[in-house]
């Protein structure tokens, strides 16, 4: 479980206490609201904030910036991924893994393009599904259906609950409140500096009528 006590930064979050227990869980928030600048201070990103958070040592991040040149090639993003994470499987592992979720395909034809070359969308799809290779124990995507089709969005739900099924916690934002088919989901709310509960929400919403 990852639990946040008095959280502050900046202008952005204010006092927030939230807890976030294994499976799937997502944060709806308007564009603005400050989910970027929540999940930062959650994945280490960001340091100097106000408040503690525990529960976030085995975690992997997936943010909306590139911190790598797009002019690397999509072989050398793969690899320069595993490498920092220092991943002891072959690259056949990895197209194992590629191709039992159906992708072998997209990631031979773009193994030796620049990731510059590939659509928003693909860039994304490429992002997630190497991201989700990784084997932590959670998974923070900050807007990840964001610019993907359907058949992506589809793709990307299927990721998730395997790793839902695995006893994985994932967390992620949406400025679109979102629904699942197969698997539950607990949504949070960021609105006025705060992250609000289902609970919360509900009895928010009871008290201002």
């Amino acid at each position: 479980m990852i639990t946040i006590q008095n959280l502050s930064y900046a202008s952005m979050i204010e006092n927030t206490n939230v807890s976030f227990q294994l499976g799937l869980n997502y944060i709806y928030g308007k564009n603005g609201s400050g989910k970027s600048t929540f999940l930062d201070c959650l994945s280490g990103i960001i340091h100097n904030y106000s408040g503690t958070i525990t529960g976030n040592d085995d975690l992997v991040y997936m943010n909306q910036n590139l911190y790598f040149s797009m002019k690397l090639k999509v072989k050398d993003y793969v690899q320069f991924v595993l490498t920092l994470d220092r991943v002891k499987h072959t690259y056949n592992d990895y197209f194992a893994y590629i191709k039992s979720i159906g992708l072998k395909t997209f990631l031979d034809e773009a193994w030796n393009k620049e990731v510059s070359m590939l659509s928003g969308g693909e860039r994304r799809k490429l992002f997630f599904v190497t991201t989700c290779y990784l084997d932590r124990e959670w998974y923070v995507f900050d807007e990840p259906f964001a610019g993907v089709d359907d058949e992506g969005k589809q793709l990307l739900t299927t990721i998730l609950e395997r790793l839902v099924a695995s006893k994985k916690g994932v967390l992620f934002t949406s400025h679109e409140r979102i629904s699942f088919e197969n698997m539950d989901a607990t949504m949070y709310t960021l609105e006025n500096k705060q992250i609000y509960t289902p609970f919360e929400q509900k009895q928010t919403a009871t008290s201002n009528h």
